[in-house]
Protein backbone atom coordinates (compact mmCIF):
# COMPACT_ATOMS: atom_id res chain seq x y z
CA UNK A 1 0.00 0.00 0.00
CA UNK A 2 1.62 3.18 -0.67
CA UNK A 3 0.76 6.56 1.75
CA UNK A 4 -0.43 9.87 1.17
CA UNK A 5 2.20 12.11 2.86
CA UNK A 6 1.49 15.49 4.22
CA UNK A 7 4.16 16.51 1.71
CA UNK A 8 2.65 14.73 -1.32
CA UNK A 9 -0.52 15.94 -0.36
CA UNK A 10 -0.58 20.00 -2.25
CA UNK A 11 0.47 17.95 -5.92
CA UNK A 12 -2.47 15.71 -4.96
CA UNK A 13 -5.23 17.79 -4.84
CA UNK A 14 -4.13 20.18 -7.66
CA UNK A 15 -4.39 17.49 -9.56
CA UNK A 16 -8.04 16.38 -8.59
CA UNK A 17 -8.68 20.23 -8.90
CA UNK A 18 -7.45 20.51 -12.19
CA UNK A 19 -10.01 17.39 -13.12
CA UNK A 20 -12.81 18.73 -11.17
CA UNK A 21 -12.25 22.44 -13.51
CA UNK A 22 -12.63 20.31 -16.29
CA UNK A 23 -15.53 18.33 -15.49
CA UNK A 24 -17.58 22.11 -14.50
CA UNK A 25 -16.09 23.11 -18.20
CA UNK A 26 -17.68 20.75 -20.03
CA UNK A 27 -20.87 20.50 -17.43
CA UNK A 28 -21.17 24.40 -17.84
CA UNK A 29 -20.43 24.61 -21.85
CA UNK A 30 -23.44 21.57 -22.25
CA UNK A 31 -26.22 22.77 -19.41
CA UNK A 32 -25.55 19.67 -17.38
CA UNK A 33 -26.67 19.41 -13.77
CA UNK A 34 -23.98 18.03 -11.11
CA UNK A 35 -24.03 17.87 -7.65
CA UNK A 36 -21.19 17.83 -5.20
CA UNK A 37 -21.63 15.01 -3.27
CA UNK A 38 -20.84 13.09 0.16
CA UNK A 39 -17.18 14.74 1.86
CA UNK A 40 -17.26 16.89 -1.05
CA UNK A 41 -20.26 18.46 -0.04
CA UNK A 42 -19.56 18.70 3.39
CA UNK A 43 -15.86 19.94 2.66
CA UNK A 44 -17.48 23.09 0.57
CA UNK A 45 -19.42 24.19 3.42
CA UNK A 46 -17.14 23.49 6.25
CA UNK A 47 -14.06 24.17 5.01
CA UNK A 48 -14.60 25.93 1.34
CA UNK A 49 -12.80 23.31 -0.15
CA UNK A 50 -11.01 19.56 0.79
CA UNK A 51 -12.00 18.30 3.92
CA UNK A 52 -8.33 18.05 5.42
CA UNK A 53 -7.90 14.10 6.04
CA UNK A 54 -9.88 13.60 2.58
CA UNK A 55 -8.25 12.25 -0.68
CA UNK A 56 -10.97 12.39 -3.47
CA UNK A 57 -13.70 14.50 -5.18
CA UNK A 58 -17.49 12.69 -5.80
CA UNK A 59 -20.29 14.19 -7.51
CA UNK A 60 -23.34 12.93 -8.56
CA UNK A 61 -25.64 13.54 -11.70
CA UNK A 62 -29.43 12.86 -12.82
CA UNK A 63 -29.39 10.25 -14.92
CA UNK A 64 -30.59 12.47 -17.82
CA UNK A 65 -27.35 14.80 -17.42
CA UNK A 66 -25.20 11.78 -16.61
CA UNK A 67 -26.06 9.77 -20.18
CA UNK A 68 -25.41 12.73 -22.03
CA UNK A 69 -22.30 13.14 -20.23
CA UNK A 70 -20.83 10.03 -21.06
CA UNK A 71 -22.19 10.28 -24.83
CA UNK A 72 -20.18 13.87 -25.03
CA UNK A 73 -16.98 12.27 -23.60
CA UNK A 74 -17.17 9.56 -26.22
CA UNK A 75 -17.53 11.52 -28.63
CA UNK A 76 -14.87 14.05 -28.29
CA UNK A 77 -11.47 14.20 -27.85
CA UNK A 78 -10.61 14.75 -24.23
CA UNK A 79 -7.05 15.51 -24.39
CA UNK A 80 -5.16 14.41 -21.40
CA UNK A 81 -8.43 13.41 -19.50
CA UNK A 82 -9.97 10.18 -20.61
CA UNK A 83 -13.52 8.76 -19.09
CA UNK A 84 -13.29 5.44 -17.47
CA UNK A 85 -16.49 3.73 -17.22
CA UNK A 86 -17.69 -0.01 -16.88
CA UNK A 87 -18.26 0.22 -20.78
CA UNK A 88 -15.05 0.99 -22.08
CA UNK A 89 -12.30 -0.23 -18.99
CA UNK A 90 -11.33 -3.87 -18.46
CA UNK A 91 -11.42 -5.34 -15.34
CA UNK A 92 -13.41 -2.25 -13.82
CA UNK A 93 -16.08 -3.73 -11.69
CA UNK A 94 -17.47 -0.15 -10.43
CA UNK A 95 -20.93 0.95 -12.47
CA UNK A 96 -20.16 4.86 -11.82
CA UNK A 97 -17.57 6.54 -14.03
CA UNK A 98 -13.95 8.24 -13.01
CA UNK A 99 -12.92 11.54 -15.26
CA UNK A 100 -8.93 10.99 -15.03
CA UNK A 101 -5.96 12.64 -16.09
CA UNK A 102 -4.10 10.19 -19.05
CA UNK A 103 -0.59 11.31 -17.61
CA UNK A 104 -1.13 10.27 -14.05
CA UNK A 105 -1.58 6.29 -12.83
CA UNK A 106 -3.51 4.74 -9.95
CA UNK A 107 -3.69 1.28 -9.10
CA UNK A 108 -6.26 0.65 -6.17
CA UNK A 109 -6.67 -2.62 -5.40
CA UNK A 110 -3.74 -5.45 -5.63
CA UNK A 111 -6.68 -8.15 -6.26
CA UNK A 112 -7.80 -5.84 -9.07
CA UNK A 113 -5.96 -5.65 -12.41
CA UNK A 114 -7.53 -1.79 -13.33
CA UNK A 115 -5.05 1.08 -13.80
CA UNK A 116 -6.27 4.57 -14.40
CA UNK A 117 -5.56 8.03 -13.84
CA UNK A 118 -5.87 9.97 -11.22
CA UNK A 119 -9.85 11.36 -11.11
CA UNK A 120 -12.65 12.13 -9.74
CA UNK A 121 -16.11 9.81 -8.81
CA UNK A 122 -19.10 10.68 -11.06
CA UNK A 123 -22.06 8.87 -9.87
CA UNK A 124 -25.50 8.82 -11.41
CA UNK A 125 -28.89 9.67 -9.68
CA UNK A 126 -31.54 7.47 -10.63
CA UNK A 127 -34.89 7.51 -10.61
CA UNK A 128 -37.23 4.77 -8.13
CA UNK A 129 -39.68 3.17 -7.03
CA UNK A 130 -41.85 5.42 -4.83
CA UNK A 131 -43.09 2.74 -2.75
CA UNK A 132 -39.87 2.68 -0.43
CA UNK A 133 -40.23 -0.92 0.36
CA UNK A 134 -40.41 -1.54 -3.29
CA UNK A 135 -36.92 1.13 -3.89
CA UNK A 136 -35.41 -0.70 -1.20
CA UNK A 137 -36.02 -3.91 -2.63
CA UNK A 138 -34.34 -2.65 -5.94
CA UNK A 139 -31.34 -0.88 -4.10
CA UNK A 140 -30.26 -4.38 -2.59
CA UNK A 141 -30.94 -6.58 -5.98
CA UNK A 142 -28.45 -4.09 -7.59
CA UNK A 143 -26.06 -4.25 -4.71
CA UNK A 144 -26.05 -8.42 -5.08
CA UNK A 145 -25.22 -8.01 -8.91
CA UNK A 146 -22.53 -5.16 -7.98
CA UNK A 147 -20.81 -8.10 -6.09
CA UNK A 148 -20.94 -10.66 -8.68
CA UNK A 149 -19.29 -8.16 -10.65
CA UNK A 150 -16.53 -7.60 -8.15
CA UNK A 151 -16.49 -11.16 -7.88
CA UNK A 152 -15.23 -12.10 -11.46
CA UNK A 153 -13.41 -8.93 -12.07
CA UNK A 154 -10.54 -10.03 -8.83
CA UNK A 155 -7.67 -12.05 -9.23
CA UNK A 156 -6.94 -14.37 -6.50
CA UNK A 157 -3.65 -17.13 -6.05
CA UNK A 158 -5.20 -20.27 -6.65
CA UNK A 159 -5.05 -21.29 -3.28
CA UNK A 160 -7.13 -18.78 -2.19
CA UNK A 161 -9.51 -19.59 -4.68
CA UNK A 162 -9.71 -23.10 -4.10
CA UNK A 163 -10.07 -22.09 -0.31
CA UNK A 164 -13.40 -20.79 -0.92
CA UNK A 165 -14.69 -24.55 -1.32
CA UNK A 166 -14.00 -24.75 2.48
CA UNK A 167 -16.64 -22.49 3.29
CA UNK A 168 -19.99 -23.39 1.92
CA UNK A 169 -20.58 -19.23 2.34
CA UNK A 170 -18.34 -18.67 -0.12
CA UNK A 171 -19.58 -21.37 -2.81
CA UNK A 172 -21.57 -18.48 -4.53
CA UNK A 173 -18.52 -16.73 -5.38
CA UNK A 174 -16.44 -19.59 -6.15
CA UNK A 175 -19.08 -20.49 -8.87
CA UNK A 176 -18.62 -16.68 -10.02
CA UNK A 177 -15.33 -17.03 -10.56
CA UNK A 178 -14.84 -20.18 -12.44
CA UNK A 179 -17.97 -18.42 -14.59
CA UNK A 180 -15.70 -15.60 -15.05
CA UNK A 181 -12.21 -17.39 -15.53
CA UNK A 182 -14.12 -19.03 -18.51
CA UNK A 183 -16.40 -16.83 -19.82
CA UNK A 184 -15.50 -13.35 -17.78
CA UNK A 185 -16.45 -11.26 -20.70
CA UNK A 186 -19.84 -12.55 -21.68
CA UNK A 187 -20.62 -12.54 -17.98
CA UNK A 188 -19.55 -9.04 -17.35
CA UNK A 189 -21.82 -7.35 -20.02
CA UNK A 190 -24.62 -10.09 -18.71
CA UNK A 191 -24.11 -8.23 -15.55
CA UNK A 192 -23.98 -4.73 -16.51
CA UNK A 193 -27.58 -5.61 -19.11
CA UNK A 194 -29.20 -6.63 -15.75
CA UNK A 195 -27.64 -3.37 -13.81
CA UNK A 196 -29.19 -1.08 -16.69
CA UNK A 197 -32.43 -2.90 -16.65
CA UNK A 198 -33.08 -1.96 -12.59
CA UNK A 199 -31.66 1.47 -13.29
CA UNK A 200 -33.28 2.53 -15.94
CA UNK A 201 -37.08 0.84 -14.66
CA UNK A 202 -37.84 4.22 -13.22
CA UNK A 203 -38.04 7.33 -15.42
CA UNK A 204 -35.57 10.45 -13.49
CA UNK A 205 -38.31 12.69 -14.37
CA UNK A 206 -41.37 11.28 -12.87
CA UNK A 207 -40.00 9.75 -9.86
CA UNK A 208 -40.98 10.85 -6.34
CA UNK A 209 -37.89 9.16 -5.23
CA UNK A 210 -34.22 8.85 -6.10
CA UNK A 211 -31.02 6.69 -5.53
CA UNK A 212 -27.87 5.89 -6.30
CA UNK A 213 -27.56 2.15 -6.96
CA UNK A 214 -23.34 2.28 -6.85
CA UNK A 215 -23.59 4.26 -3.18
CA UNK A 216 -22.01 2.49 -0.64
CA UNK A 217 -24.83 3.36 2.38
CA UNK A 218 -27.11 0.83 1.47
CA UNK A 219 -30.44 1.60 2.52
CA UNK A 220 -30.07 5.95 3.24
CA UNK A 221 -28.96 6.02 -0.73
CA UNK A 222 -32.94 6.46 -1.38
CA UNK A 223 -34.07 9.72 -0.96
CA UNK A 224 -36.70 12.19 -1.86
CA UNK A 225 -36.29 13.86 -5.17
CA UNK A 226 -37.02 17.37 -4.04
CA UNK A 227 -33.97 17.56 -1.79
CA UNK A 228 -31.81 17.73 -4.92
CA UNK A 229 -33.78 19.58 -7.07
CA UNK A 230 -32.00 22.77 -7.80
CA UNK A 231 -28.87 24.45 -7.46
CA UNK A 232 -26.79 26.61 -4.95
CA UNK A 233 -23.15 27.67 -5.14
CA UNK A 234 -20.21 27.15 -2.67
CA UNK A 235 -16.51 27.46 -3.14
CA UNK A 236 -14.18 24.90 -3.29
CA UNK A 237 -10.65 25.43 -3.50
CA UNK A 238 -11.20 28.75 -5.24
CA UNK A 239 -13.62 27.12 -7.62
CA UNK A 240 -17.10 27.58 -7.67
CA UNK A 241 -19.20 24.19 -7.64
CA UNK A 242 -22.95 23.36 -7.32
CA UNK A 243 -24.34 21.81 -4.67
CA UNK A 244 -28.50 20.50 -4.30
CA UNK A 245 -30.87 23.16 -3.38
CA UNK A 246 -31.44 21.43 0.13
CA UNK A 247 -27.99 20.01 0.60
CA UNK A 248 -29.25 20.71 4.37
CA UNK A 249 -31.55 17.61 4.32
CA UNK A 250 -29.51 15.82 1.62
CA UNK A 251 -27.14 15.96 4.15
CA UNK A 252 -27.89 15.19 7.34
CA UNK A 253 -29.75 12.32 5.98
CA UNK A 254 -26.18 10.86 5.38
CA UNK A 255 -24.36 12.21 8.20
CA UNK A 256 -25.95 13.97 10.81
CA UNK A 257 -24.84 16.69 12.39
CA UNK A 258 -22.29 17.14 9.31
CA UNK A 259 -20.68 20.46 10.93
CA UNK A 260 -18.91 18.79 13.67
CA UNK A 261 -15.40 17.57 12.91
CA UNK A 262 -15.35 13.88 13.92
CA UNK A 263 -13.11 12.34 16.54
CA UNK A 264 -9.33 12.82 15.74
CA UNK A 265 -8.82 8.88 15.31
CA UNK A 266 -11.49 8.88 12.33
CA UNK A 267 -9.77 11.65 10.68
CA UNK A 268 -8.16 9.85 7.95
CA UNK A 269 -8.59 8.78 4.32
CA UNK A 270 -10.66 5.55 3.57
CA UNK A 271 -9.53 5.14 0.30
CA UNK A 272 -7.29 2.45 -1.00
CA UNK A 273 -3.98 2.59 -3.57
CA UNK A 274 -1.47 -0.07 -3.67
CA UNK A 275 0.12 2.52 -5.92
CA UNK A 276 0.06 5.85 -7.67
CA UNK A 277 2.11 8.27 -9.82
CA UNK A 278 1.46 12.04 -10.17
CA UNK A 279 3.72 12.58 -13.01
CA UNK A 280 3.26 9.69 -15.25
CA UNK A 281 1.05 6.72 -16.44
CA UNK A 282 2.88 3.14 -15.75
CA UNK A 283 1.64 0.18 -17.36
CA UNK A 284 0.02 -3.04 -15.18
CA UNK A 285 2.94 -4.98 -15.70
CA UNK A 286 5.04 -3.26 -14.67
CA UNK A 287 2.94 -2.27 -11.96
CA UNK A 288 2.42 -5.43 -10.55
CA UNK A 289 6.46 -6.19 -10.70
CA UNK A 290 7.05 -3.11 -8.08
CA UNK A 291 4.28 -4.61 -6.05
CA UNK A 292 5.89 -7.98 -5.65
CA UNK A 293 9.26 -6.84 -4.95
CA UNK A 294 8.06 -4.44 -2.13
Amino acid sequence: MMILTPELQPRWNAVLLDIFQQFITICKANDLTYYCAGGTAIGAIRHQGFIPWDDDIDVFMPRPDYDRFLKLCAQRDLGVYELCTPYNTPNYFMYFSKLCRRDTTIMERADTPCVYGMFIDIFPLDGTADDMDEALRLKRRFEKIQNRMEAISTRYRFTDYMALLTRPHEWGRFVRKTIGFFARGAYRRHLLRKMDAICYRHGFEEAINVVTYSGVYHAKEVYPKEWIVGVTPFTFEGLSVDLPLRYDDYLRHFFGDYMQLPPEEQRQSHHEKVYFNMEARVDLPTIQKLIRKR
